[in-house]
């Protein structure tokens, strides 16, 4: 399991890099439009972009985030709890995280697929094939699912033996 862990968490920390780079390009983007609008030619399709863009940082930086421990919890509440209490409760919690990871990857790929079939487009201004950004669903779903499955044997671990070897999740 400690290499899956490795190699899943190498996979989700390139991904991190992704996002890095996608967020760099959309800053610079996003600058190039204003610096554009004050000369009154504007990039048509910078505000698509940036969405296409952010859409696909927030959809491939989950798995990094769940590496981190960076989702959200009910701190306030769950840090009061020792710390096999906690695995368990992230146990039972890795149902629904699990579920929600399928729909994304099922549903995802029948969409993207779909799209892929009927030449889809978005009829905005670049117009690009749907199915390309929508392939990055099942995509997160899968990263994320991943980054999980790792989570839920720590937590496993943590719940038979009560302890925490003091890594993030």
């Amino acid at each position: 399991m400690d290499l899956f862990a490795k190699v899943i968490g190498a996979v989700n920390g390139a991904m991190m890099w992704i996002c890095g780079i996608i967020g760099a390009g959309m800053a610079f983007l996003i600058t190039a439009d204003i610096i554009m609008r004050m000369m009154k030619i504007p990039i048509q399709w910078a505000f698509e972009m940036t969405q296409w863009l952010s859409a696909t940082m927030a959809l491939l930086g989950g798995g990094y985030a769940l590496l981190r421990g960076g989702h959200v919890k009910i701190d306030l509440i769950y840090k009061r709890f020792p710390v096999r209490t906690r695995a368990i409760l992230d146990i039972i919690t890795s149902i629904l995280f699990y579920t929600l990871c399928l729909v994304l990857i099922w549903q995802g790929s029948i969409v993207a697929y779909e799209s892929c079939l009927t030449k889809a487009t978005t009829g905005a201004q670049l117009n690009p094939p749907m199915w390309i950004p929508q392939l990055l669903v099942p995509l997160g779903g899968l990263l994320i699912g991943l980054q999980g499955v790792v989570v839920l044997a720590r937590n496993i671990r943590i719940a038979m033996t009560g302890r925490d070897e003091g890594r993030k999740p």
